[in-house]
């Protein structure tokens, strides 16, 4: 299901491979809980503008494997 979310509570990590992908690692509300979220993008221009951002609102494709798993927000995009 494609959510989107606004995330102020994030990290910036990297994978160190091709070229470097950048992803975020965040806390949000989802259902009324908080939880941990992970963030991979569509585009590698999106992740180009992560570090200089404090408030990011995105949208993607929600993977929930229940609530002891991190969530994940995959084929993200960064909303303008």
């Amino acid at each position: 299901m494609e959510l989107e979310f606004e995330i102020n509570d994030f990290k910036v990590l990297s994978t160190g491979v091709d070229c470097g992908h950048h992803y975020l690692s965040a806390i949000v509300d989802f259902k009324g809980s908080k939880r941990n979220m992970t963030v991979i993008f569509k585009n590698k221009n999106d992740e180009q503008q992560l570090t200089q951002l404090k408030l990011i609102k995105v949208k993607g494709f929600v993977q929930d494997e229940g609530s002891q798993f991190p969530l994940s927000l995959l084929e993200s995009e960064l909303i303008k």
